[in-house]
């Protein structure tokens, strides 16, 4: 795959990772040299990336910019690494090479997933995921519309006027890399690497402070990135029908998704959350991040102890001092403070977990922690949390539901029950979780009170939809069934080492739980993964003269029939590649981000029917261009007289030709 990665983008990266080296050389003592590391790299990813937004408001995305971050991190960086190398550099050799060697092959494992994702050929650029062939097409627009749009401070480029409340922070930091030259898939595969193989990292990280080794770990790493249901055994079937080997190479159906009555929701989490939901990473490095903060902590602290914490507070609230713990819990507050920045179910997650953390093991530091977390979350979810208002009351969010996906089982009853849905989604995982949490066969009751929390966001997740599409609660789930791998994780290592039967029970237990996964990851990889042309030659080329020829802040009208979600593309080179904003995109986005496009929906309509009305709906939604393309043609069906008559053509390919609209 040939992407170029120019020189001021390289140099962000340089910077960021020097300041990351160097926060974790200045880290506490308390901290191991890997925490210290991840916590250092996460941090100074966050900290450049909302800085350059801060300072982008002023000076726009620049390569002044980048190159501006970037001698700001490689500075800031220097001065803590020449102060604290010293004492870092014996704790950076390892005791043991297993977990680096773990962390160089899940880094290598992920890079080549992750550099599949988008090819670049002379043709075209081809998705090898479905779901990054759709999802990473609003990214793109996102992050376009921030260096080519000048999108600043952000409107929804997707909804033309209307406030941009999805997280937008992941996408500026692609953006940040293509205003320093990386191409459009670069700057989208290599971030999204980066926190993934952090996320993952400070996963293995957090189950050896729990554990004492990193065995569980590893296996909740394959278990989040490939835990499933008991969809394997249809594959069962297949084999026997069709022959192993035959099947192996040529699967004839996706083994971790069935609709009802079968109601297996649970997907393979690599193409449905790590691949495709770059928010998603990003929100799972920064929780990483502050569980590894927070934990050691937890682990020295009297369990329910409020008598002489309350006490501890009334005596020091006149001179309070900052230990090096009660700093950690400042910094891991602030890091949830702007994940709705990042990734908003992420803070949900560390809500309800560190709510009752805070109840379980209290002492004065969460004072801190929860005062800065509610400072500076709170202004940025009052504007993004609420949808528009005339939204059909099933897309109404939050609203109580029973049981996640299970209510679609059974037409006749409308529901399908609890505990069977959730070992036809997740197999052996609950059993093993409730024996791991129940007793003390896997881990000791402080670990088992840590982990257990994370039980809170499955009941939340099974009682509240938090979005219009009750589907994406599953972005909530994906971090309950992260953490409690690492329990159930414990647990089949136990087993492995009690018996010869026990290892053999583990190893056929853990089997059952990452076959699903596997085999559906197994669809999309040599010699049968697919090919989805993501934009072609003439997409590219069209973006490229839209931004040539055109105003960053000018609204274009294009788009499929907003009336057939199914049938709709929601690749748009004009909103995803030339980073103008759109009077309306894929529609299948917008409701379930809780925006109410009925009435565009209309409009739309209208415009490409042609006549007076479409001039006065264009002048009132103060829209520049207009697009006719092979989308608009086949769905659309607009009246080209009507617009080649008092239109004039701005530009043309051989399958586009835009307009400019008439001044009022």
């Amino acid at each position: 795959m040939s992407l170029l990665l120019d020189l001021p983008g390289l140099t962000v990266v340089a910077g960021c990772l020097v300041l990351g080296l160097g926060l974790a050389a200045g880290g506490p003592p308390w901290l191991t040299a890997g925490e210290r590391l991840v916590i250092g790299l996460v941090i100074a990813i966050v900290a450049l990336t909302l800085l350059g937004y801060g300072l982008a408001l002023g000076i726009g995305v620049t390569t002044g910019l980048v190159l501006l971050l970037a001698v700001g991190g490689l500075l800031v960086g220097g001065f803590l690494l020449s102060r604290h190398l010293p004492r870092w550099r014996s704790e950076l050799v390892p005791t043991s090479w297993r977990l680096p060697a773990a962390v160089v092959l899940l880094a290598l494992a992920m890079g080549y997933l992750f550099t599949h994702a988008v090819e670049v050929t002379p043709d075209a650029w081809l998705a090898h995921y479905n779901n990054t062939w759709s999802d990473w097409s609003f990214h793109a627009s996102y992050a376009t519309t921030f260096v080519y749009g000048h999108n600043l401070p952000p409107q929804n480029p997707l909804f033309a006027g209307t406030p941009f409340r999805y997280p937008f922070a992941p996408d500026f930091a692609t953006a940040l890399l293509i205003g320093g030259g990386w191409s459009i898939p670069a700057a989208l595969i290599w971030p999204s690497w980066a926190m993934t193989v952090l996320a993952l990292s400070g996963l293995i990280l957090w189950a050896r402070r729990l554990t004492g080794g990193i065995a569980a770990g590893v296996i909740a790493v394959t278990l989040t990135l490939l835990g499933g249901g008991l969809g394997f055994w249809f594959f069962l079937g297949d084999a026997a029908r069709r022959g192993l080997l035959t099947t192996l190479t040529h699967l004839p159906q996706t083994y971790d998704r069935y609709p009802p009555p079968v109601n297996i929701q649970w997907y393979n989490p690599i193409l449905s959350y790590y691949l495709p939901q770059r928010s998603f990473v990003f929100g799972a490095a920064i929780v990483l991040t502050a569980l590894l903060l927070l934990t050691p902590p937890l682990l020295r602290t009297p369990f329910f102890d409020w008598r002489a914490t309350i006490t501890t507070i009334r005596q020091s609230w006149r001179h309070w001092t900052l230990k090096s713990e009660a700093v950690a819990f400042i910094v891991a507050g602030a890091l949830a403070g702007v994940l709705p920045l990042f990734h908003v179910h992420s803070l949900v997650v560390l809500g309800l977990v560190t709510g009752c953390w805070a109840l379980l093991f209290p002492r004065p530091a969460w004072i801190g922690f929860f005062a800065v977390l509610l400072l500076v979350a709170v202004p940025r979810l009052l504007m993004a949390i609420p949808g528009d208002p005339g939204l059909s009351k099933e897309h109404q969010y939050p609203q109580l539901m029973l049981g996640w996906m299970s209510q679609y089982s059974f037409p006749s009853t409308g529901y399908d029950f609890p505990v069977g849905f959730w070992l036809k989604n997740t197999g052996l995982f609950w059993p093993l979780l409730l024996i791991a949490l129940l007793s003390p066969l896997a881990l000791n009751r402080r670990a088992r009170l840590i982990v257990a929390p994370f039980c809170l966001v499955f009941v939340a997740a099974n009682l509240i939809k938090f979005q219009p599409w009750d589907w994406d609660n599953s972005k909530l789930l994906v971090f309950w069934y992260m953490a409690s791998g690492v329990a159930v994780g414990a647990m089949l290592v136990r087993l492995w080492r009690a018996t010869l039967v026990g290892a053999a029970g583990a190893l056929l237990m853990w089997l059952t739980l990452v076959a699903s996964g596997a085999l559906s990851l197994l669809q999309f990889l040599p010699p049968q993964g697919p090919a989805y042309v993501w934009f072609s030659a003439e997409d590219i080329r069209l973006a490229s003269e839209v931004r040539q020829l055109t105003p960053p802040k000018a609204v274009f009208v294009t788009g499929a029939d907003p009336s057939n979600e199914i049938a709709a593309y929601p690749n748009n080179p004009v909103a995803d590649l030339a980073g103008r904003s759109v009077l309306m995109s894929y529609p299948g986005w917008l409701w379930s981000y809780g925006i109410n496009y009925g009435q565009r929906e209309v409009d739309i309509r209208k415009i490409y029917d042609g006549g007076a009305t479409a001039l006065a709906l264009l002048h009132r939604y103060h829209a520049d261009y207009v697009v006719v393309g092979p989308n608009e043609m086949a769905m659309l069906h607009p009246n080209l007289d009507y617009f080649t008559t008092n239109f004039r053509l701005a530009l043309h390919t051989e399958h586009y030709q835009i307009f400019a609209v008439p001044p009022p």
